[in-house]
C-alpha cells in the first residue's frame, strides 16, 4: 500500500497545447458544482476527471505520446482525485500495461523502488497525453461530434 500512496502523491503533467482546445473547452477548471457544469456545457467537473478519461481513453486505444520536448502543464496530485475507486482502477490499468513486477518491490532499494514509481507516472502520462491527442484531433476533425451528450461514451466505443 505504500507504493500506492506514493504513487498517488505524485502530480502528473499534461501538453500545454491541450489546454485551451480540450482541457478549458470540456471541463470546469477549478471544480464546480454539478448544475453549472451542466449550465456552461461542460462534461467533466474537474480536470483530474477529464485527465483520468483521457488516460483511459489512451489505455483502451493503446495510444500513449511521450511528453519530451512538450511545454507541460501540472496539477493537482493524484491523492487528491475522485472517486478513489476510479483512480484505482486508472492505476491497476497502467500497472498492466507496465512492465512492474510488482513480487520484486519488496527487494528493492528505496531509491529503485522510487523510479519504478516514476516510471509508472510516466506512463499514465503518456498514455493520457495519447488520450488528450485523440480528443483534440477528433475537435478538429469533427467539431459537431461533440454536440452529443454520449460523445465521450462514443469515443470510448469508436
Amino acid at each position: 500500500m505504500e507504493f500506492i500512496k506514493r504513487f498517488e502523491d505524485r502530480a502528473p503533467v499534461y501538453a500545454k497545447i491541450y489546454r485551451e482546445p480540450v482541457v478549458d473547452r470540456f471541463t470546469l477548471v477549478g471544480g464546480g458544482k454539478v448544475d453549472v457544469k451542466f449550465e456552461t456545457g461542460k462534461y467533466f467537473s474537474n480536470v483530474y476527471e477529464l485527465y483520468m478519461y483521457a488516460a483511459m481513453l489512451g489505455l483502451k486505444k493503446d495510444y500513449r505520446l511521450p511528453l519530451e520536448d512538450l511545454e507541460t502543464q501540472k496539477f493537482i496530485e493524484i491523492r487528491a482525485w475522485r472517486p478513489a475507486e476510479l483512480v484505482r482502477f486508472v492505476l491497476m490499468a497502467v500497472i498492466a500495461k507496465s512492465d512492474l513486477d510488482l513480487n520484486t518491490l519488496e527487494d528493492l532499494e528505496d531509491n529503485q523502488v522510487e523510479g519504478k514509481i516514476t516510471a509508472l507516472k510516466d506512463l499514465l502520462e503518456e498514455y493520457a497525453n495519447g488520450g488528450f491527442d485523440l480528443i483534440y484531433t477528433k475537435v478538429k476533425d469533427e467539431p459537431y461530434f461533440f454536440e452529443s451528450e454520449y460523445c465521450f461514451i462514443d469515443l470510448l466505443e469508436g
